[in-house]
């Protein structure tokens, strides 16, 4: 069922992501109107105006949907701007210059794709394709043979090309004899963690909590706090360095007590990890992709996390400084 729509012209690209909604929402409409009398017909629903209440949801509901199947993203040249709109109203423009980049997108197993802009790299972004479960499903295929060629000519093609300049005065790591600690407030983290661990010894110095309910039940509630409460006391006293002099990167936990080194030349990118919990946007991670060696293996090693994203591409240009990747600063301005 995943398809996305296009219309390509000389200056103008205009994408429907999920069109395949409008239709979507007739079938609800029609096969939940049809349930909805049936229920009434056989007396379930127990008056005129239930029927009418559950009628009332059925419009709202495929109206909704069927708004989203209208939603398209235009990509302008003439006014070198992408557009986003809802039946011909605009409801957000991004310039071309300030498009960082296009990349799929993995939400809940389905891939789609993005734009993101550059004051937010690593945010939400702009959805510019339905999502596709599998990476053989032809429509996906066609669209990235004929649909991100032609974003590229709109909005990149043109463009010069840059270097960012080296970074000198670091936000998010602290420097020590050429040992760049990375820094971030945890503070709150341990507080949360001692109160756990309070609470599991709280309930440990009263025999008699929840002495009527079943065992299990009661080892969850004493223990799950212990696991989390250590958890986060650890995450205090861990941290990651990069020590630019030797080329390592340097991951000590337990305040130091055990202690992983890793080459910089081991170091193969930066994975950003939007997190949600029950669609709830929570935070965002940074991790390092490395290799280990002789082994075949990569590791992901936690870095930072971000409630707000705007400041993980400044994050990851400082690392890129201290790694020594300038050269990976090059792109398009």
């Amino acid at each position: 069922m995943a398809k996305t729509f296009w219309i390509s012209e000389s200056d103008i690209l205009t994408i429907y992501p999920a069109r395949i909604a409008r239709r979507l929402s007739i079938i609800y409409f029609i096969g939940f109107t049809m349930l909805n009398i049936f229920l009434y017909a056989s007396k379930t629903l127990g008056s005129i105006n239930s029927a009418l209440i559950f009628e009332g949801v059925i419009v709202l509901l495929s109206l909704l949907v069927f708004f989203i199947g209208e939603r398209n993203v235009i990509f302008d040249a003439e006014s070198r701007q992408l557009s986003a709109k809802i039946f011909g109203i605009t409801t957000s423009t991004i310039p071309f210059d300030q498009i960082a980049a296009i990349t799929p997108y993995d939400t809940m197993g389905a891939i789609s794709y993005r734009v993101f802009s550059k004051s937010d790299r690593h945010g939400k972004g702009i959805p510019i394709s339905c999502g596709y479960a599998k990476q053989n499903n032809p429509n996906l295929i066609a669209y990235e043979q004929e649909v991100l060629p032609r974003i590229n000519e709109l909005v990149f093609s043109n463009r010069p090309l840059y270097v960012k300049q080296v970074i000198y005065d670091f936000e998010f790591f602290k420097e020590e004899n050429g040992v760049y600690k990375i820094t971030h407030n945890k503070l709150a983290g341990m507080i949360f963690g001692f109160l756990l661990i309070a609470l599991t010894i709280f309930i440990l110095f009263h025999p008699g909590f929840m002495v009527n309910e079943p065992g299990y039940k009661r080892i969850l509630v004493t223990y799950f706090p212990l696991i989390i409460g250590l958890v986060l006391v650890n995450a205090f006293f861990s941290s990651v360095s990069f020590d630019k002099n030797n080329r390592q990167i340097i991951d000590t936990t337990l305040g130091g007590l055990i202690k992983k080194v890793y080459s910089f030349d081991d170091f193969i990118q930066f994975q950003i990890v939007r997190k949600s919990t029950n669609f709830i946007y929570t935070d965002t991670e940074v991790k390092a992709l490395i290799a280990i060696a002789n082994k075949g293996k990569t590791k992901q090693l936690m870095l930072i996390n971000f409630r707000r994203t705007k400041k993980i591409e400044r994050f990851i240009d400082e690392a890129n400084t201290i790694l020594g990747l300038q050269e990976q600063f090059t792109g398009h301005s």
